[in-house]
């Protein structure tokens, strides 16, 4: 995907939608952290200082959230970070890499609560930011299909990348459009040919293979959601933006996650982003689409940031951390019954302590000099 075929694509959707406050909901009016964040580009490699920009020197706090890293999740983590530097190197022109360690950390926790869902083979992300959780959940066999919402031409085309780089011939884009479709266009060639006895010189037939592929990740922008209305899910992500977005978009994206997910699903958000909408706000809007929150655990208690949120084995999580239930959850009622404590956490509910990690060993401490070493000494 390319800036040009993404915005000729967007143009087409524009004039699809057909009314200009729905559009907004998604496109133009979309609002984002003061609009901190480039919209357009000019040049893919503006997307450079996308690939870090939003997780504020977290590395040892998710480290913590962690209990550390083990053997196996130090080896998650860094052959991850090598991916990711095979994949600046061949899309970026620079010889240094920007090593996004807090972001992939940050990702990687995710991809550690994921496993803890069960019924985790189809996922639908709302706004992945840099596309980074594509380099864990590719690698997770028990994940049959990730699909992904993007409304900025920006994430849209740094996912872009990423996807194509983990998924290859995996990974479907629905902004690309398809110009050899029946009914796109053509000119009658081989008609033409005919009548005339022969037009080119030397005329070779193009041959074409038809070519089956097995879809395993799928990109949707704000103009292709119809399809996304369609499909059912296990689980929903909506990672670090719902404050982010604007009332009306948020309203949006909360139904939509009520649409798609199965009655036995989880719709789930690390961190409710930093954006103009109060917390409060984003979560009653959530639950006002038909949620009951199973697990709302913080970071600090209070304001002040000091009294740390107590948790079981001494857990403590980088980032606010919200589960919900969808209507017709076999546990719905159970959750609703349950929502007015805070924090709002079941150490004894075996979904909350597998997303959590309640279980896991404590493991060694890594810094980030440990892992850059064991980066560099894989790309050596």
């Amino acid at each position: 995907m390319d800036i040009a075929s993404y915005r000729l694509s967007e143009s087409l959707g524009y004039q699809s939608v057909r009314c200009l406050r729905h559009i907004a909901i998604h496109g133009t009016g979309s609002k984002m952290i003061g609009q901190a964040f480039p919209y357009r580009l000019n040049s893919v490699d503006e997307l450079i200082v996308l690939l870090d920009h939003m997780h504020e020197n977290r590395f040892d706090a998710f480290v913590s959230e962690l209990g550390g890293l083990s053997d196996e999740a130090m080896g998650d983590l860094v052959a991850a970070l090598v991916e990711y530097a095979e994949f600046f190197l061949a899309n970026f022109a620079p010889s240094e890499v920007p090593m996004p360690l807090s972001g992939m950390i940050s990702q990687y926790a995710i991809a550690r609560k994921l496993r803890g869902i069960p019924s985790r083979g189809d996922i639908l992300e709302i706004g992945p930011g840099t596309g980074l959780i594509s380099f864990f959940l590719s690698k997770d066999s028990s994940i049959r299909r990730y699909d992904s919402v993007e409304v900025m031409e920006s994430f849209y085309l740094m996912q872009n990348f990423v996807n194509r780089h983990v998924y290859g011939s995996g990974f479907r884009d629905q902004a690309q459009l398809d110009a050899s479709r029946p009914g796109f266009g053509g000119i009658a060639y081989d008609r033409m040919r005919d009548v005339a006895g022969g037009i080119l010189d030397n005329d070779e037939p193009p041959q074409f293979l038809s070519v089956s592929r097995k879809i395993r990740a799928e990109h949707f922008p704000w103009w292709q959601l119809e399809a996304v209305a369609e499909r059912r899910y296990d689980v929903v992500m909506s990672n670090a933006n719902l404050t982010e977005m604007n009332i009306t978009a948020l309203k949006y994206y909360a139904a939509l996650a009520a649409t798609v997910l199965k009655p036995d699903g989880v719709f789930w958000a690390q961190c409710l982003g930093g954006g103009e909408i109060p917390p409060a706000k984003a979560l009653t809007t959530v639950i006002g689409a038909g949620f009951a929150p199973l697990a709302m655990i913080p970071t600090q208690l209070d304001a002040t940031g000091l009294a740390a949120a107590p948790l079981p084995n001494g857990k403590q999580m980088a980032l606010f951390n919200a589960v919900f239930l969808p209507r017709g959850h076999p546990r719905f009622e159970e959750a609703a019954r349950n929502s007015q404590s805070f924090p709002l956490m079941d150490p004894t509910d075996e979904l909350t302590r597998g997303m959590f990690g309640l279980d896991d060993p404590k493991a060694p401490w890594r810094t980030r000099e440990d892992v850059l070493s064991a980066v560099a000494e894989r790309l050596a």
